[in-house]
């Protein structure tokens, strides 16, 4: 495009006029807005008819009455638009005001400077999260309680309060023992059998995968010889202890997957996420149920510490898993994990979650936020009572804050495998509840024990639902419609299965939107489309597998220099280019193959005339806005922030112009926060006078920016001769000894666009015969790629208006398939550089003699070599061990190589003589650091004699992103037929249940009271208070209106409390005690002998 100004001598006058494009909306009173107006506005959508948050109508109408614009989402229209990401920016054309005409070219006379301005305004909002359990909620728990125990009572009932327990769906065992061990026979007797028995009898047993041991139960089981951890023996079965990971891998571990399809392959016949809740008081175990429940979907943002003690027993061996759970997580968008070396508990606190290998310290009261889960990696943590060890108990984690903890409850050696890994802070992220996080995490869990709040999820996000034309207490008969819909929330997966739960046991499942065959899902790798078509009757992580072998195809990885890893409903892409900023994006011609001839060219997008701006929102701490701003090179430009749209303040400046990422780190603290981008004017300004002598015509040019411009002059506005040129910008001075010989003469200066380099072209064959594969290498700006066939008629086939290296996209089509149902997204637009560090450890053995020497040759990224050597002496003789400390400490010592491109010696060992060295530049580019050590022959080296990079931990160094396969719809609207004929009359709840289509389930709850009359009978439950002493008793009768009642059933927590037979009316004693403290439901069950049912209304009792 060109820019120009123009500038008309003739003998007697001089006028001076300048091209504008300006909108006839234009209001005087816009704050200090040029006469170049283009608005830019992001805000939550609000009528120009009322002042919005105390701001002028006026300033409103300027801001919002464009062309075009780009807004942020209400609430409301981010769930009719469930596509959308969270937070929701979306470009989208904004609607004239009526009246206004679009924008139109006309002439001004031009002031003596103008800026242009592009606006731009966001309101800042806080939006509530739903509560949810993520895989699973009350309706999939079992809550265990210890008759005997009258806290483990009160607990449970508490629990189960908080937790909307179905009353079900509660055991009353009975042990006297103590609540430290007990043998694998009292295991058996009083725990799993009664379990599996009353999950069959009542039906329930495909409905649950939580089981709640509430106090007062044996944490260690013993089996024989070795002791397991309760929880673990209910999750796969009693395991005998080999000190080894051998033959006791938990398959659920590191699967991501859903857990009633993914729960671990043992035949002991059941599969349980055990926890237990637990502690030194009933006040302290109930604080631990109040920290679970009450961080469901809060989002926090507090860190995680990942602490790498200074331990030489190994317990600090978790470390070298920090930088893949730290990595996973920035990719998920959390940048809250941190790592540190440390022998102190975190601080600042709170925190979110805390790892450690300490054995004896003490955790702060108030340490950790709700939902926080932290543990310690030392022997005996897991003995919660009469440790006499002297370690931490994880007891102390929960008392200080934490919603969850692990333990080993016998010694487990330092093995890993038998602790969890950090990834369990990623599993939380993505929104898994707190036992699939842990269990997740932990390849051998069975000498742990987790105590904890199983549902707890932080980070999940359900759907919104509602029934639609169906009032609460509705009477219903024969077969009820009841329609209702669910709508995903943005940036969630869609949602795939709607279930009905009547009285908290599961009825039927109403739709399940499977993957659907056919379906085309589609990721684009640094330009490259590598395509996968859904088969029939799959699973999510049977087309991740499948997607991930298309993507590893050895032709497509060629090209794309990527490798994929199946993990569940995810792929893990890992670039294994070294400078992947360098490679090539491809461009796929289809379309050559039906040419005789295809020949390319490459042509630049022209550089804005205006600000261009686009915004990536908030961070995943929900701290900074962060904007992409443009303009021409040598324009400069302020950025500008506003709360009134009236009172502006510069935030940042770039007098260099071109693109600069721009955050703003106080947007968060302002309830609503506008922005305008203002940029010099890249029109010249020429001026004309007579010089002194009167002979020559003075040309004076004023630019506001650095970009080289060239003057021409003309006689008859046809004709134009250039007569200098300005390469560095700003204002030029010209006598023109031409322009008094003519009786009109005319001047323009032209912007020059800026020269770029041109990029290189190369044709590749297309794997599986697709066409061309156009391969672009240093191409420096956004760009097009056209095709002729005859290098005469030109077509565009291609625009890439983004020059990130790396670039990953992802899509789904319907392809054949009857519906999409199926969807592929990426995490990141582009694969992330690693936070972790290049390492590579190092050893030596043998014994050291005179003169024995070590020497290490480092060689730097850019070529420069460093070199350090200790060289043993008989005046000061030293053994291999010092000998090595020397070196040690040589490598630490040594300037060359404690600059950003050098590296550091940690970890020395004296048990083994080794040590590892780190690059101190985080990444894969820098671990490219290579190192040659050498040695005496007497001494033996690992590795030795040969050069060798700082990529032990190659894999947490590659570059990554993260595809998710998820299968549903968006919103998921159906009609319930409800055949209340086989329901017994009477009063029910209904419940029906959403779940989001990845493997996390997320759950979303819709609750609908009724009563149900298909026959005459009927019944009343009265005499029961609201509240009273857990020491009374109480009697309640059910007086039904038939005297051909049979049996008179009354239930209550832990389901059915005792029954009446041929009486019409029937009176049941209660006895609070056996109860407990705790909220209680009652209802009856009436049954007369010619079989009709009437279920009564639910009283609930207090008992205090």
């Amino acid at each position: 495009m060109i820019t120009s100004a123009l500038l008309v001598y003739m003998p007697h006058r001089m006028y001076r006029r300048e091209m504008r494009l300006r909108s006839p909306s234009f209001r005087s009173d816009m704050p200090t807005i040029g006469n170049f107006v283009f608005n830019f506005v992001i805000n939550f959508v609000f009528p120009l008819s009322a002042p919005r948050n105390g701001i002028p109508r006026s300033a409103l109408a300027a801001a919002v009455g464009t062309e075009r614009g780009i807004y942020a989402a209400s609430r409301s229209e981010r769930m009719e638009a469930p596509g959308l990401p969270s937070p929701c920016l979306a470009l989208r054309t904004l609607k004239r005001p009526k009246g206004r005409s679009p924008a139109r070219c006309q002439y001004r006379d031009a002031p003596s400077s103008s800026w242009r301005n592009a606006l731009a305004a966001i309101t800042l909002t806080a939006i509530l999260p739903f509560s949810a359990q993520a895989g699973g909620s009350g309706l999939n728990t079992v809550v265990v309680i210890n008759q005997a125990s009258s806290n483990s009572c009160a607990l449970g009932n508490y629990y189960c309060e908080r937790r909307q327990i179905p009353p079900q769906n509660v055991l009353r065992i009975s042990w006297p023992g103590p609540n430290t061990s007990w043998v694998s026979t009292d295991f058996q007797t009083n725990l799993l059998q009664p379990l599996l028995s009353m999950l069959a009898s009542r039906q329930l047993t495909n409905q649950i995968n939580y089981v709640v041991l509430s106090m007062d139960i044996p944490f260690q089981t013993v089996n024989g010889s070795t002791v397991n951890g309760t929880t673990s023996a209910l999750f796969y079965g009693l395991k005998p202890d080999t000190n080894t990971a051998s033959g006791y891998a938990n398959s659920y571990a590191l699967s991501e997957g859903s857990f009633p399809q993914a729960q671990p392959a043992y035949n002991a016949g059941y599969s349980f996420l055990a926890t237990m809740i637990t502690a030194n008081s009933l006040t302290q175990a109930e604080q631990i149920v109040d920290q679970g429940v009450s961080a469901d979907g809060a989002l926090p943002t507090q860190p995680i510490i990942l602490e790498k003690t200074d331990d030489p027993q190994g317990r600090n061996a978790r470390y070298q898993y920090f930088d893949n759970a730290i990595f996973n997580a920035q990719v998920l968008g959390r940048n809250q994990i941190q790592r540190t070396n440390s022998d102190a508990p975190p601080s600042p606190t709170p925190v979110l979650g805390y790892q450690t290998g300490q054995t004896t310290f003490s955790v702060a009261p108030n340490s950790f936020v709700p939902g926080a889960i932290a543990d310690n990696m030392t022997s005996f943590s897991g003995i919660i009572f009469g440790n006499t060890t002297g370690q931490t108990p994880i007891l102390d984690f929960l008392a200080a804050g934490a919603a969850g903890s692990y333990g080993t409850v016998v010694e487990p050696s330092s093995d890993t495998q038998k602790f969890p890994n950090p990834l369990d802070y990623f599993y939380q992220f993505r929104g898994y509840a707190l036992a699939e996080s842990y269990y997740q995490s932990i390849n051998d869990p069975y000498l742990g024990l987790i105590v904890g709040e199983p549902l707890s999820a932080p980070f999940a996000q359900p759907a919104s639902g509602r029934w639609r034309g169906v009032a609460s207490n509705a009477v219903l008969s024969a077969t009820a419609k009841l329609p209702l819909s669910f709508t995903g929330k943005p940036g969630r997966p869609p949602l795939q299965q709607l279930d009905l739960f009547v009285d908290g046991v599961w009825n039927q499942t109403v739709t399940n939107l499977a993957p659907s065959a056919g379906n085309q899902l589609t990721v684009t790798l640094s330009g490259y489309p590598v395509s996968y078509t859904v088969p029939a009757n799959t699973s999510l992580t049977s087309i991740c597998t499948g997607l991930v072998a298309a993507i590893n195809v050895p032709a497509v990885t060629n090209l794309t220099r990527i490798k994929a890893f199946a993990h569940g409903d995810r792929v893990e892409l890992h670039s294994l280019s070294t400078n992947y900023s360098a490679d090539p994006f491809y461009v796929l011609d289809p379309g050559a193959i039906n040419r005789t001839a295809s020949f390319y060219r490459l042509n630049y997008l022209p550089f804005p005339n205006i600000p261009a701006l686009s915004t990536t929102g908030f961070d995943s701490g929900h701290t900074a806005f962060h904007w992409h701003i443009e303009t021409a090179p040598g324009v400069p430009f302020v950025v500008l922030a506003s709360t009134n749209l009236l009172d502006w303040s510069p935030v940042a400046t770039n007098l260099l112009g071109g693109v600069q990422d721009f955050s703003d780190q106080a947007a968060a603290s302002y309830p609503q926060r506008f922005f305008r981008v203002s940029a010099a004017d890249q029109h010249p300004a020429l001026g004309l006078a007579p010089d002194s002598t009167g002979t020559n015509l003075a040309l004076h040019v004023q630019s506001q920016t650095s970009q080289a411009y060239t003057l021409y002059t003309s006689t008859n506005l046809w004709d134009w001769i250039p007569i200098a040129t300005n390469q560095a910008g700003g204002c030029f001075d010209l006598l023109d000894p031409r322009s008094t010989n003519t009786g009109a003469h005319f001047y323009r200066a032209v912007v020059s666009p800026p020269a770029l380099p041109p990029a290189s072209l190369s044709i590749l064959p297309a794997p599986f015969a697709a066409g061309n594969v156009i391969a672009v290498t240093g191409a420096a700006r956004g760009y097009t790629i056209d095709v002729s066939s005859n290098q005469t008629e030109w077509a565009s086939i291609f625009t890439n208006q983004v020059l990130t290296p790396g670039q990953v996209a992802a899509g789904s089509s319907i392809g054949n398939g009857p519906v999409l149902s199926t969807f592929l997204s990426a995490s990141q637009p582009v694969v992330m550089d690693s936070p972790a560090f290049g390492l590579r450890q190092f050893a030596m053995v043998g014994t050291s003699r005179t003169n024995s020497w070590i020497n290490l040759l480092i060689t730097k990224t850019n070529g420069a070599t460093v070199s350090v050597g200790v060289t043993n002496s008989s005046s000061n003789f030293l053994s291999l061990t010092a000998l090595a400390q020397q070196l040690y400490a040589a490598v630490n010592a040594s300037p060359a190589l404690q600059g950003s491109d050098g590296v550091v010696a940690e970890d020395w060992s004296s048990s083994n003589l080794s040590f590892h060295l780190r690059a101190i530049s985080p990444g894969y580019a820098a671990a490219g650091i290579t190192c040659f050590l050498t040695s005496s022959p007497e001494l033996g080296l690992s590795p030795g004699w040969s050069k060798i990079a700082l990529n032990s931990n190659l894999s947490d160094l590659q570059p990554r992103n993260h595809l998710y396969v998820n299968a549903g719809a968006y919103t998921l609207a159906a009609t319930i037929n409800l055949d209340t004929t086989t329901l017994p009359d009477g009063y029910h709840e209904l419940e029906a249940v959403a779940y989001d289509g990845s493997d996390v389930r997320t759950q979303a709850r819709l609750i609908l009271p009724v009563q149900i009359q298909n026959t005459p009978l009927s019944a009343v439950f009265s005499g029961l208070p609201d509240s009273g002493s857990a020491q009374a008793t109480y009697q309640v009768q059910i007086t039904a209106n038939t005297n051909t009642v049979s049996l008179t059933s009354l239930f209550t927590t832990g389901g059915l409390l005792a029954t009446v037979t041929n009486q019409p009316t029937a009176t049941f004693t209660i006895d609070g005690s056996y109860l407990g403290l705790g909220l209680h439901p009652f209802y009856a069950l009436v049954l007369t002998s010619d079989g009709l049912q009437y279920r009564t209304d639910t009283h609930w009792l207090r008992l205090q």
